[in-house]
Parts: C-alpha cells; sequence; structure tokens
C-alpha cells in the first residue's frame, strides 16, 4: 500500500497525465528498430536486434544490448506486426518527459504495456523513483513500481515487500531560491 502510494503521490508531483498522455498517441505509431547486428528467424518470426539496439515508435525509445521482436502473421502483403518486444541488459526507455532504466524489459504492443525489471530507476526532471520491477499501461497512462523482494530471516527464501525509494524535489522559483 505504502509503495502504492509513494507512485501515487510522485506521478501526482511530476504532472503523471499529461506525461504519459503522450504514450496513447505513440502507440499506435510505427516501430523502427536499429542495431549492430540483426538476425531473422523466418520460421519462428522472430527478429533478434544485437548490440546498441533501439526500438524508436513515436517519441520514445527501448533501448538495450539485445532486443528479441515477435511477429505475428498477418493476412497480404506487409501485413507482418509486432506484437512483443523483449530487451536484455542495459535496458533504458526514454521519452521527451522521462526516463527509466532496468537490466531487462518487455513492451507488450498489443496491450501497450512495458515492463522493467532490476534495479530499474525512474527519473523525470531532478524526482528520481527506485524499486525492483516497473509496469507502465500505456492506454491508461498508470504505472506501478514495486520494491525488490527482501531474504527472510532464515535465508534461502525471499519475501515480496521490498521498498520502492522516491526523492521529490520541490517546485522552485527565483523568489524560494533567494530566501525572500
Amino acid at each position: 500500500m505504502a509503495k502504492r502510494l509513494m507512485l501515487g503521490l510522485f506521478i501526482a508531483t511530476l504532472g503523471g497525465a499529461a506525461a504519459f498522455a503522450q504514450f496513447e498517441s505513440d502507440s499506435n505509431a510505427p516501430i523502427e528498430i536499429t542495431s549492430d547486428t540483426m538476425e531473422w528467424m523466418n520460421e519462428e518470426r522472430i527478429a533478434i536486434a544485437r548490440g546498441n539496439a533501439d526500438a524508436v515508435q513515436g517519441r520514445y525509445k527501448l533501448h538495450a544490448d539485445v532486443l528479441t521482436a515477435y511477429l505475428s502473421q498477418g493476412e497480404g502483403e506487409g501485413a507482418d506486426k509486432i506484437k512483443l518486444i523483449t530487451a536484455d541488459g542495459n535496458v533504458s526507455l526514454t521519452t521527451p518527459e522521462e526516463s527509466a532504466r532496468g537490466e531487462t524489459g518487455e513492451y507488450d504492443v498489443e496491450k501497450s504495456i512495458v515492463q522493467l525489471s532490476g534495479s530499474v530507476v525512474l527519473t523525470q526532471g531532478e524526482n528520481v523513483l527506485r524499486g525492483d520491477k516497473l509496469v507502465m499501461d500505456l492506454n491508461s497512462g498508470r504505472s506501478v513500481l514495486e520494491g525488490a523482494p527482501q531474504p527472510t530471516a532464515g535465508g534461502g527464501s525471499t519475501t515480496s515487500n521490498g521498498r520502492v525509494t522516491a526523492i521529490l524535489q520541490p517546485n522552485r522559483t527565483d523568489d524560494s531560491e533567494g530566501g525572500q
């Protein structure tokens, strides 16, 4: 409950509705994937982009060491569509307003949901949130950041009550900075 409250406060502080509204319009834009090398597996309908891989859709970009795009087979010429992109290694998602990074990621194109996992850092301006898993619904603009699982007292197994941290900077004006 406290984790979701902190994320809600963070999004409200950042003007979350405006920041996430851009995803809605961009989620129907074409996706361009570039990388150092690209492998196409025709029978499986999978494209693997390796080395400095970027997937750009509208005003946002998914970057990773390796991006794997899964295509659905459509009817007719050029009807194939990307349904899912997975990202591995040095993953980042950037928009004009914010950035998020983690160890792995997944973009479900059909559902317009992005998930980043592993030492996730979400930033907008000077505001920073840290957790272990970020799920962003690009249709609704709702995001949930979860904390990392913590070891139990007995060791071995883990619990799911990790913590999310937020550093929120107040809005500053010239008058408040001068102490007047």
